[in-house]
C-alpha cells in the first residue's frame, strides 16, 4: 500500500506555489519599483492577494487530505483491505457508471430548470436587460453540463484503466485511486449500509461536508468481492456502533 502515489500532497505543494506567488504579486513589483501604485500596482497587490488566500486555503485543505491518505494507506484503523476479480471489478465499473450517470442527469435536469426559469423570469419583467442574465443562465446550465459529462466519464474510464481495490478505514475509504474522508475539514459520516440487491453487492458510504447555506452530499460505493458478505456486513457494523455514533 505504501508503494501508491498521494497525489494530493502534490497538489498540496503546487498550493504552496501559488501561495508564495501571490504573496510576490502583492508586496515585490512595488517594492522593487518595478510599478507605481497607482499605476496599477495597487490593482496587481489585490489580485496577488486573491491568489495568495486562494493558494493558502488550498494548501491548507490538500496537505489534511494527504496527511489522511498516507494514515489510511499505512494501515491505521484498517477494517479492511479488499482486491477483486476481473470479471467481478467490470461489473461493478458498468453498474457505477449506470448509477452515477443517472444520478447526474437528474441533477443536471433540476439546475437546469431553476436557471432556466429565472433566466426566462427576468427576460420577461426587463427584456432589455434580461436578455443578459438569460445568455448567463444558459452559458450556465451548458457549463453545468459539460462538467457533469467529463466527471462522470473520467471515474468510467479510472475505473476501466485500473483494477480495483479498496481500503477501508475507520477514517476513511481509498477506492481505486479516489480517497474518501470524513471528520476532516467540516465533513462528516452520516450512514453506511449493505445494498444486497446490486450484482456485486455494495457498501455505500454517504458523507457531507457543511456549504454556505446548506450541506453538499457525496457516496462512496464499494463493491463486496464474492465470499466476503460476512466482512461486508461486519464493516457495516462496525461503522454503525462505533464510527458514526463518534462523530
Amino acid at each position: 500500500m505504501s508503494s501508491i502515489k498521494n497525489k494530493k500532497r502534490r497538489t498540496a505543494n503546487r498550493s504552496l506555489i501559488f501561495l508564495l506567488l501571490g504573496l510576490f504579486m502583492m508586496f515585490g513589483p512595488i517594492n522593487l519599483g518595478w510599478v507605481d501604485g497607482m499605476g496599477g500596482g495597487f490593482a496587481l497587490a489585490v489580485f496577488g492577494l486573491l491568489i495568495a488566500v486562494t493558494g493558502f486555503v488550498s494548501w491548507i485543505i490538500f496537505l489534511k487530505l494527504a496527511r489522511r491518505q498516507d494514515a489510511i494507506l499505512s494501515g491505521k484503523n484498517l477494517i479492511v483491505h479488499w482486491k477483486y476479480q476481473l470479471e467481478e471489478w467490470q461489473k461493478y465499473t458498468e453498474n457505477e457508471y449506470k448509477t452515477d450517470r443517472r444520478g447526474k442527469k437528474i441533477l443536471f435536469f433540476i439546475v437546469a430548470a431553476f436557471a432556466l426559469f429565472f433566466g426566462v423570469l427576468f427576460f420577461i419583467l426587463d427584456p432589455e436587460n434580461g436578455i443578459y442574465v438569460l445568455f448567463v443562465m444558459l452559458g450556465l446550465i451548458a457549463i453545468i453540463g459539460l462538467t457533469a459529462i467529463l466527471s462522470t466519464r473520467f471515474s468510467y474510464q479510472q475505473n476501466k484503466k485500473y483494477l480495483g481495490e479498496a481500503i477501508i478505514s475507520k477514517d476513511g475509504v481509498y477506492l481505486n485511486k479516489q480517497l474518501h474522508v470524513w471528520n476532516i475539514i467540516s465533513s462528516h459520516l452520516d450512514s453506511v449500509e449493505l445494498i444486497s440487491e446490486e450484482d456485486p453487492p455494495e457498501i455505500e458510504f454517504t458523507y457531507s461536508t457543511s456549504g454556505y447555506r446548506n450541506n453538499n452530499t457525496y457516496s462512496a460505493r464499494v463493491p463486496v468481492p464474492k465470499g466476503q458478505e460476512a466482512m461486508a456486513l461486519h464493516v457495516v457494523e462496525v461503522f454503525n456502533n462505533e464510527v458514526i455514533k463518534r462523530s
